[in-house]
């Protein structure tokens, strides 16, 4: 065995000197590799195998040349070691990508254990939020940068076809491309259905956190405490008082101490003083400011223009809403500088900051929409008494509300008992309750006296000089804010202090918000409705700057005036559903504990989703009715179509909105069309059975609005009525008869009947006009002045002419027939009446003839009455 050994290991030394010998000096010897030669022991009688020989210093072997015998199984085989590939580096894209996923799901563990917690406040909910948005901004900015480079490798990968069969061959710089892609595209695939998944959870966090803050708000809303009728809620609130004064005694010891510490007590004095100077400097400057731009009022008697009205509002609205809060930030700034303000009583500054906002604001809203003093520019259609008594007491609210705010900010800051804070809430909601009450009545007796004042018999001349004729609110209005009255006394007595206070404050807010709407609007109307009107000197020269024909540069202000319009719409109804950090959905998702809810299917249908539906429905309903009326008033006529198919037009987009306000509807009760079914088969069912004429109907309403083979303000003929075209619906039709009495006729037999359009194609028509002269007449004479009759009248077309026919020779005479066409066939019986009577005038001047049938009469006549017959004549004479 050791000879065989040491035989294999000479020839495998052989075998790779020989090789260095041919390349000589200028070739490099390659490292010794390390190796094993496995010999060809056989398992001894004991069972050992024999080791193989080690060949630390054999090199690997050159490949044989051609026709060189292969080695031997039992020699060793050194083979030359194949370099490797440098390491691809990782993309930075998907290695920063990783790391702020890492991140954000690090904060989101945190947040979702934190809000595991029970007993969190609002406070809590805001700083957990303030941690969530950045991670999910993150996550967002994740995936806005990886989804398009996963789309892109995607779209090469697919570039570059199908991967083919096994066994076929493919271009090596196309599989290579094919690997790479394919790679690169699990990788960013992988990342960013990670990244999904977090940004999937910290919607859920959010959802969580939302509806942790609208169960507590809706809990503490709902908090039922003493009724106002309790006397023990007064007694209590009153014996909460002085232990209200006796901290409200130590803040102010506090307080003074505070800032003796930092500056001497002049020092205080004098900051103090600088900051009353300020804001005293402020309002003068703003009062003054409002006198040098305040407009003259025009002569006894005028107004201004609906234009500058609007703008002398936006700018008592502005100047009035900013200089006391500026006057009070400025004073506030300059006294926080010096640091005398503790930070226990940064809550009270801010309280008192915001009722002065309050207060502000709510005086400027009064004064630009009312214009108590200013009548020249009050743009609703108020007297001077209406004005002034509702500005009256639209300030009381506002100022009850202001101290309501500040109140509220020093039972906070001084830790005040319950009680004491319930009783303000409530005091401030029956205030509130009691002015618009007051209101409403003295609204009520103003319209009294303004129909009294239209019977001399019962007119008080005191009275009407008092309060001046003024309209009251609508009724509906009225109605409707009686009934949030009602429902706000309701509260308190039943004990809801705290939804009492929230429905008071929030109708405020509804005030304050709704007069503002009201001058945007006003603003914005008279803007785009007069300044950019097609008659104007501003419209004319912006067309001709823009290359656009006045009525278009019309038609674009009626667009971007319903734009701004509706962005406008959207933002008060946020600030008066969604402010104070909450809306009604959170007071719906609590009163829904107490209500019973119906399961149909997957969809569970409660009361209150239904009462919230049927609400969302009215609202969407009266939202499309809007709209169309806007289309069809506003928008439409401006655009030049035909007034058949602006009705047709406007038609449709309400039925669309009717539609889509139903599914808004149907989805917010969790229906969808699976859910339905059931009501789909009924309705298939009954119009098997009995509403073929319905469905008839109303599919022919939609073919006569889309072909439009008749349109509104057509004269047509239908089974023997004829008139105009008045309105076109999905189940009728309305048709005017000349009589002025109305027809509905079924829109199917519009479809499937026959009707005679008189003016589809245009509105001319042909009359027809016969005459009878005697024999003994000129043919040509009688041609040239019924041709003449025809010519001479205004609605006769002269394209193509009038034309007299010879029609017969009857008993009684020539029978001749004038055919002109008039311009509208509307006049057409009018045409011809004239037409007749220039015929008979200008056939006596004339001296033509026109027979007449005496016989027809006295065929009518008594017997004994009528003469005998002329004898004929004899023919022998």
């Amino acid at each position: 065995m050791k000879v065989k050994t040491s035989a294999a290991f000479l020839v495998a030394l052989a075998l790779s000197v020989f090789p260095l010998a041919q390349a000589g000096a200028q070739q490099a010897a390659s490292p010794p590799a390390q190796g094993q030669q496995q010999g060809q022991g056989q398992t001894q009688g004991h069972g050992q195998a024999a080791p193989a020989a080690a060949t630390p210093n054999a090199a690997a072997a050159p490949p044989a040349a051609a026709g060189t015998p292969a080695p031997a199984a039992g020699d060793a085989t050194p083979t030359q070691p194949v370099a490797k590939p440098a390491p691809v580096p990782p993309d930075p894209t998907i290695v920063a990508a990783r790391e702020k996923m890492e991140a954000a799901r690090s904060a989101l563990d945190s947040i979702d254990a934190a809000l595991a917690v029970e007993g969190l406040r609002p406070g809590d909910l805001d700083e957990l939020r303030q941690r969530l948005d950045p991670a999910r901004k993150d996550l967002a900015a994740v995936s806005d940068q990886i989804a398009p480079r996963v789309a892109d490798a995607e779209s090469r990968l697919s570039g570059l076809g199908p991967k083919p069969a096994e066994g076929a061959t493919e271009e090596p710089t196309v599989a290579a491309d094919r690997e790479r892609l394919t790679k690169i595209s699990a990788e960013l695939g992988a990342v960013l259905k990670q990244n999904r998944a977090l940004v999937l959870r910290g919607d859920q966090i959010s959802d969580r956190i939302s509806s942790r803050r609208r169960a507590l708000f809706t809990g503490q809303l709902f908090e039922r405490v003493d009724s106002v009728l309790d006397p023990d809620l007064w007694t209590n609130a009153f014996n909460a008082l002085s232990s209200e004064f006796r901290a409200l005694s130590y803040f102010g010891n506090d307080w003074r101490a505070y800032s003796v510490r930092r500056l001497s007590p002049l020092a205080v004095i004098g900051i103090v003083l600088g900051g009353l100077a300020i804001m005293a400097a402020v309002v003068a400057g703003g009062r003054l400011l409002r006198k040098r731009l305040r407009s003259p009022a025009p002569a006894e008697g005028e107004s201004f223009t609906r234009l500058r009205a609007a703008r002398e509002a936006m700018k008592v609205l502005f100047l009035n809403a900013t200089v006391a809060p500026a006057a009070a930030m400025a004073a506030i700034a300059f006294i926080g500088a010096f640091e005398i303000i503790p930070p226990r009583a940064d809550e009270l500054v801010q309280g008192v900051l915001i009722a002065i906002f309050i207060k502000a604001i709510g005086n400027a809203v009064g004064r630009a929409f009312l214009a108590p003093n200013e009548p020249w520019r009050r743009l609703p259609p108020l007297s001077d008494g209406a004005a002034a008594l509702t500005f009256r007491y639209f300030s009381f609210t506002v100022w009850t509300l202001a101290i309501a705010a500040a109140l509220n900010a020093l039972h906070r800051v001084l830790f005040a008992p319950v009680g004491l804070t319930v009783v303000t809430s409530a005091i401030m909601s029956l205030l509130i309750a009691g002015f618009i009450s007051r209101f409403l009545v003295g609204a009520a007796r103003a319209e009294d006296n303004a129909d009294a004042a239209k019977d001399p018999a019962t007119t008080d001349a005191s009275a009407i000089a008092a309060t001046g004729p003024a309209p009251a609110p609508p009724r509906y209005i009225r109605l409707f804010v009686w009934v949030a009255v009602f429902a706000l006394l309701g509260a308190l007595v039943a004990g809801y202090i705290s939804f009492a206070a929230f429905v008071a404050a929030r109708m405020v807010i509804a005030a304050a918000v709704l007069g503002v709407l009201y001058l945007l609007y006003a603003l914005i109307d008279a803007f785009f409705g007069e300044g950019l009107s097609a008659e104007t000197h501003r419209a004319r020269m912006l067309s001709s700057m823009l290359g656009l024909k006045p009525e278009r540069v019309e038609l674009i202000g009626v667009l971007a005036s319903g734009l701004l319009k509706l962005q406008l719409f959207v933002v008060a109804a946020f600030l008066i559903v969604g402010s104070w950090g909450t809306s009604t959905a959170d007071m719906m998702e609590t009163v829904e504990r107490v209500s019973f809810g119906v399961r149909i299917g997957t969809a569970t249908i409660t009361l209150w989703s239904v009462v919230y539906a049927v609400l969302l429905l009215l609202v969407s309903l009266a939202a499309a009715r809007g709209l169309q009326k806007w289309v069809s008033s506003a928008l439409l006529p401006r655009t030049g179509l035909e007034p058949s198919l602006q009705s047709s037009i406007a038609t449709i987009v309400g039925y669309v909105g009717t539609i889509v306000a139903v599914m808004v509807a149907m989805g917010q009760l969790g229906l969808n069309l699976e859910n339905i079914a059931l009501v789909a088969g009924a309705l298939s069912v009954g119009i098997g059975f009995g509403l073929q004429s319905i469905v008839s109907n109303f599919v022919s309403g939609l073919i006569l609005l889309a072909e439009r083979p008749i349109r509104v303000g057509d004269t047509i003929n239908v089974k023997g009525e004829e008139g105009y075209v008045r309105r076109i619906s999905v189940r009728a039709t309305e048709i005017e008869t000349f009589e002025r009495a109305t027809v509905i006729v079924p829109n199917a037999d519009l479809i499937t009947g026959m009707v005679k359009n008189w003016t589809h194609s245009n509105t001319t028509g042909r009359i027809i006009v016969v005459v009878t002269v005697s024999y003994d007449s000129d043919p040509e004479e009688v041609r040239d002045i019924l041709v003449g009759c025809a010519c001479d009248h205004p609605q006769v077309l002269q394209t193509p002419p009038p034309r007299v026919f010879l029609m017969k020779f009857a008993d009684a005479g020539i029978v001749f027939e004038l055919r002109c066409v008039v311009a509208n066939v509307d006049y057409a019986l009018t045409v011809k009446s004239d037409l007749h009577f220039q015929v008979l005038s200008r056939f006596r001047k004339a001296g033509i003839n026109m027979p007449s049938q005496p016989w027809a009469a006295l065929a009518r006549a008594p017997r004994d009455m009528v003469p005998p017959p002329p004898a004929p004549p004899d023919p022998l004479q």
